[in-house]
């Protein structure tokens, strides 16, 4: 049976009519609260049941570019009073194993179901069937941002969008995007951020642009080789921050992921003036930049500068046969073997992030299948000795971290590395502690 929003227009008559006597006082869902951003804990919970009864319970919501139906089942018995809190409650089988509040909204998995064309972005609905019959149903929302939130372009520099709530003056938290290049890291965190109270720029740095070999480029006017990207446009984009009276040019922090946590750390390693860096899945380097300059000129070109100068950076190794391998290509072990055939090399690419010292957050997976996220992490806490440094290593998670743990995780896994549970209770955790280092240093 379909999950719908016509049941939610059932009532105990209606419920009474399906399902055995013992179900008169009408089974139901109660979430609390029924609409919150996403990220923040949600309880649900199925109550008017018989004590110790069998109960499957499923999750459904869109998900996904482009959007398909997603689902994840699970069943339990209910408790002493008949009911089922899904905080504390083990499944007996499904989709997760655990108790876990947040286990029917990471595990769901795609389906080839068609997809309810009424359904809205966030809305999760959860159906309770005995015994093949569908007892309850309800829906819980979770929003991806305030509808309050605006955005508008920032002059002279590509694609690049300022989100904020009307009014104030407001601390500025700039996203940086990982390998992959474009808009979509400020899509994801923008309004997510800006719905906490800070200002934020998603400032776009690196469009692929791989000619015939890959899909036309993006955004015209950015680099297409991740070579020389400029880590002074910060500097440039300080300056326009200053002009505009309702942002906090005295309260500035960077957040990335990955090849964006790398660009944050060397930042600060030469920015003092910054307030405070959150970085997912770091590297402790620089590394070798790439495009179509080094198809023939393998290990000559580095990802960053600084102030019209290439910085000195780790070689790969065996980078150009992993893109002839595309999706299959071994990241980790060409970022790997690269250091390891370089040690004479190490102490230059190392990126000084003991020179800044303001806060850092750094969070990482020791099962990274991008790079050793884990141990570079380590090494830049490390460096750090004295600092106020706060490390989150999660050992069975993977690259993706930078998500909050209550959407689908299934799909980071194979390119990423960890697992989807591991992935998602990693998320789960560093989401609510990021939020509060932010808040704790920038003080929106």
């Amino acid at each position: 049976m379909t999950i719908h929003r016509r049941r939610l227009l059932l009532g105990v008559a209606g419920l009474s009519a399906l399902a055995p006597a013992a179900f008169a006082a009408g089974p139901r869902f109660v979430f609390t609260p029924k609409e919150t951003l996403q990220g923040r804990p949600v309880a649900v919970r199925l109550e008017g049941l018989l004590a110790g009864q069998t109960v499957e319970i499923r999750a459904e919501r869109r998900f996904g570019r482009p959007a398909t139906r997603h689902r994840a089942v699970a069943v339990f018995n209910t408790d002493g009073r008949g009911a089922v809190d899904l905080a504390r409650a083990v499944p007996r089988s499904g989709d997760y194993q655990g108790a876990d509040a947040a286990g029917l909204f990471w595990s769901m998995r795609p389906t080839d179901d068609p997809l309810p064309g009424d359904w809205k972005s966030g809305e999760v609905w959860f159906e309770a069937r005995v015994d093949g019959v569908a007892v309850a149903s309800g829906m819980v929302r979770l929003l991806g941002a305030r509808p309050d939130v605006v955005d508008e372009a920032i002059p002279g520099f590509p694609s690049a969008r300022l989100y904020r709530l009307p009014g104030g003056k407001r601390p500025v938290v700039v996203v940086l995007h990982g390998a992959d290049g474009g808009t979509g890291a400020s899509e994801r965190y923008g309004r997510k951020l800006a719905s906490e109270g800070y200002a934020v720029v998603g400032l776009p740095y690196y469009s692929p642009d791989w000619g015939q070999y890959g899909p036309p480029k993006a955004i015209a006017e950015l680099p297409g080789s991740f070579i020389d990207i400029r880590i002074d446009q910060l500097a440039e984009l300080r300056a326009w921050i200053m002009t505009k009276p309702d942002l906090d040019a005295g309260r500035i922090a960077l957040f990335g992921g990955s090849k964006g946590a790398e660009f944050a750390l060397i930042a600060a390693s030469k920015y003092p003036w910054l307030t405070s860096v959150v970085a997912f899945a770091p590297s402790d380097l620089v590394w070798e930049g790439w495009g179509l300059e080094t198809l023939e000129a393998e290990g000559t070109r580095s990802s960053f500068s600084f102030e019209g100068k290439p910085l000195p950076f780790m070689p790969y190794k065996g980078f150009v046969e992993g893109l002839m391998a595309g999706p299959n290509a071994d990241l980790l072990k060409i970022h790997e073997d690269g250091r390891a055939a370089h040690p004479e090399r190490e102490d230059a690419a190392r990126i000084r992030i003991e020179a800044y010292k303001g806060p850092v957050m750094l969070v990482a997976g020791d099962q990274d299948r991008q790079w050793k996220a884990g141990t570079m992490a380590r090494n830049l806490a490390a460096a750090r000795k004295g600092l106020p440094t706060e490390l989150l290593v999660y050992p069975e998670a993977g690259h993706d971290l930078g998500g909050d743990g209550w959407v689908p995780t299934i799909g980071e896994v194979a390119r990423g590395g960890g697992t989807a549970a591991a992935n998602a209770r990693a998320q789960a955790d560093a989401w609510p502690r990021v939020l509060a280092f932010l808040k704790r240093t920038l003080k929106p």
